[in-house]
């Protein structure tokens, strides 16, 4: 395999770091998920606003992230306060002709949301600014150069815009507007996948969990409904013959016995999925990063083949 080169980037903070003026310029060597990051604040502008740094060799960032950042990189509340909204990121990373198809630099995109958590703790309880919850209000990615005119950006973090491998059809942008102009959310299942995953990368590892479960849960629950449903049984009882049913390992049993195919094997939903998640619910245990993502694999595979979303 070819040597790692180090790409000039910028991190991208969802949550405004408030710094002394001194800390402006200020050069760290960090590690995220395991990757080598050298980040480096913004200088001190002419006016309130701050100036792009230089990269790691003490030359000017790539032009296409001085373009698109212009005027972004924070500013000068007081005499001694800043708020530093970007950094440059040296990115250690093994040469890709597609960076944003690159398996190395998505698992550090992937590891950036958690890092920062922990990053907005500490700065939270040594300066006394509100901790604040992230949502969909706020930036948060990685970004390097890819090609003359693009930047690539991290596939999962990009919050105010959802970059992805394939992006929106003009059919499926269509489709979502014409939802969400007449009041049609995401299935549940769905929300609860996309909530586990959320939970997942800012590190609440239980959330996580419960959250994958819960979707499995809705998943089969609504299968045996609408089976039980077209086979001509009243809703409400269908409705109250569920709720009599304990948990997702007993609906499992009852979406198979109905000619449902979950994929998933009983022995694994329940010590996989059920399990870890009942001693994240009931026992305050952290699941581990592999137990997680084992439990969300598995939800996703039960809502995919029971309740597949529809495409537009």
């Amino acid at each position: 395999m070819s040597r790692r080169r180090r790409y000039a980037g910028i991190a991208s903070f969802p949550w405004s770091l408030p710094v002394d003026v001194d800390a402006l310029g200020l050069v760290e060597h960090v590690t995220i998920g395991g990757h080598k990051v050298t980040m480096k604040l913004p200088t001190l502008g002419d006016d309130v606003l701050l100036r792009a740094p230089t990269d790691h060799r003490g030359k000017p960032l790539p032009p296409q992230i001085l373009k698109a950042f212009d005027g972004q990189w924070g500013y000068r509340g007081s005499e001694r306060s800043c708020y530093v909204a970007l950094a440059s990121a040296s990115l250690l990373l093994y040469p890709q002709e597609k960076m944003h198809d690159s398996e190395e630099f998505n698992s550090l995109s992937d590891s950036f949301f958690s890092w920062f958590k922990a990053v907005q703790e500490w700065a939270a309880a040594w300066s006394g600014t509100p901790l604040g919850n992230f949502d969909n209000s706020h930036n948060s990615a990685l970004h390097i150069p890819s090609g003359k005119e693009y930047l690539t950006a991290s596939p999962v973090l990009m919050r105010t815009l959802f970059i992805e491998k394939q992006p929106l059809s003009r059919v499926q942008l269509s489709a979502a507007l014409r939802h969400a102009s007449h009041g049609e959310h995401l299935p549940v299942e769905h929300r609860m996948l996309l909530s586990a995953k959320d939970a997942q990368l800012g590190g609440d590892l239980r959330r996580a969990v419960i959250d994958a479960a819960t979707a499995a849960e809705v998943a089969l629950a609504s299968y045996v409904a609408d089976n039980l449903e077209a086979r001509g049984l009243e809703r409400e009882f269908i409705d109250e013959m569920i709720k009599d049913v304990n948990g997702v390992v007993n609906l499992h049993a009852l979406c198979t016995r109905l000619d449902g195919k979950p994929v998933i094997s009983k022995g694994k939903l329940t010590q996989e999925l059920a399990n870890v998640r009942n001693l994240a619910a009931h026992g305050g245990q952290t699941p581990t990063p592999q137990e997680t993502a084992v439990a969300r694999e598995h939800a996703a595979t039960i809502v995919r083949a029971l309740r597949p979303l529809p495409q537009v």
